[in-house]
């Protein structure tokens, strides 16, 4: 198998999708992804950066950015 290795160290830029993540509402299974880590590691450097994740499966597949986005533009 050809996995890819979990990083070590979260750099400052993982740490902002990470405080992002309760704006953004990206799953957390998406963010780890993305971070190259696992999900419970996210979570424990979560709660290191005093951040409450929002942890659901509402925004799988959909940006909420994009769509609120989307509504605002709609509604002119």
């Amino acid at each position: 198998m050809n996995k890819k290795p979990y990083k070590k160290n979260f750099t400052p830029s993982d740490d902002a999708l990470i405080r992002e993540q309760p704006v953004t509402g990206i799953n957390l299974k998406v963010l780890a992804t993305r971070l190259g880590r696992t999900p419970d590691t996210v979570m424990r450097r979560a709660h290191e950066l005093g951040v409450s994740l929002v942890i659901g499966d509402e925004h799988d597949d959909v940006d909420p950015l994009l769509e609120r986005l989307k509504r605002v533009h709609d509604d002119r």
